[in-house]
C-alpha cells in the first residue's frame, strides 16, 4: 500500500491547528481560575463541545454552585451551560478503582520528586474491594510497584494486579486499564432521567447576577470505560426539555448531536 505523503502533511497540520484553536478556547479559563484535576477535565470536555460546534463561543466563567457549571458568550447572549456524564449504576465499582490511582499517583509524586511515568494498570476481574482504612496502604503499594517496575527490578505483582506497563510521559500519570471497557448503549429512558434530573437545577440557575438568557445542558458519553455508555447511532435521541438546548457528545471522539 503506498502512503501519500501529502495527505500525512495534510492530517498533521490539520492536528495542529485544531489543537491551535482549542488552546484559544481554553486557556482564558486556565489563566483566570485554580482548578482542581476534575475541573481542569470538565474545561478540556466543554472547550471541545465549544470548538467543535461553534468557535465563536467564548467561555466567560466557570462559577460555584448553585450556578450552572460554566458561562458562555454567544452572539452576545450570556447563556447558563450545565454538562455532566451519563453513567451506569455500578459506576461506583469503577470510580473507586479510579480515585485508588489517582491517590497513588500524588504519593508516587511526593516519593519520588521529578520522575515522570505513565503506568497502565490492569486489575483483576476489573473489581478490587477495599476499605477506606486499606486506601492508603494499597496506594502506596501500587506507586511502589511501578517505580520497581520502571527501575526493571524483577518482582512478584500483588495478586490484584495481572498487568502493568510503564513508559516514560511528561508528567505522572495511572491509567486504569479495564478489561472489559466498553460500555452498554444508552437508551432513551435513561438519558430521560439525567435530564429531567438536571432540570430541577433551573430554577436556581435563574436567580444567578449575571443576568442569563438561555440555559444549554451537554451529556456526556463514551468516555472509553465501562461505566459509561455508548451512542446508539440507529437510535432518535430527540426530546423536549426546559433547557433551551441539549447535546449528547461522545467524549472520546467528540461527536456531537443536539437533540433539543
Amino acid at each position: 500500500m503506498e502512503i501519500n505523503q501529502e495527505n500525512i502533511e495534510k492530517f498533521v497540520e490539520k492536528i495542529k491547528k485544531e489543537r491551535s484553536n482549542l488552546g484559544k478556547v481554553i486557556d482564558p479559563i486556565f489563566n483566570n481560575f485554580e482548578l482542581e484535576k476534575k475541573e481542569i477535565l470538565e474545561v478540556c470536555q466543554i472547550g471541545k463541545f465549544v470548538y467543535k460546534i461553534d468557535t465563536e463561543i467564548e467561555i466567560i466563567d466557570k462559577p460555584k454552585p448553585p450556578n450552572p457549571d460554566f458561562i458562555i458568550n454567544y452572539q452576545k447572549e450570556l447563556i447558563g451551560l450545565e454538562h455532566t456524564q451519563i453513567l451506569t449504576e455500578d459506576s461506583s465499582r469503577y470510580y473507586k478503582i479510579k480515585t485508588l490511582f489517582d491517590y497513588a499517583e500524588n504519593i508516587f509524586s511526593k516519593k519520588y520528586p521529578n520522575i515522570n511515568i505513565h503506568a497502565t494498570i490492569s486489575i483483576k476481574n476489573d473489581e478490587l474491594n477495599f476499605k477506606q482504612s486499606e486506601k492508603a496502604l494499597l496506594a502506596k503499594k501500587i506507586a511502589d510497584i511501578v517505580r520497581f517496575s520502571m527501575l526493571g527490578a524483577e518482582m512478584e505483582l500483588p495478586e490484584f494486579i495481572t498487568r502493568l506497563r510503564t513508559a516514560k510521559h511528561s508528567q505522572v500519570t495511572f491509567t486504569y486499564n479495564e478489561r472489559k471497557w466498553q460500555g452498554p448503549y444508552l437508551s432513551k429512558e435513561r438519558l430521560k432521567q439525567e435530564i429531567v434530573k438536571k432540570e430541577k437545577k433551573i430554577s436556581g440557575y435563574k436567580t444567578s447576577k449575571k443576568q442569563l438568557s438561555q440555559f444549554w445542558l451537554v451529556l456526556l458519553v463514551g468516555s472509553l470505560s465501562s461505566v459509561s455508555y455508548q451512542l446508539n447511532e440507529k437510535l432518535d435521541y430527540s426530546i423536549s426539555s426546559k433547557f433551551n438546548r441539549v447535546y449528547l457528545m461522545s467524549d472520546f471522539e467528540a461527536k456531537i448531536i443536539r437533540i433539543n
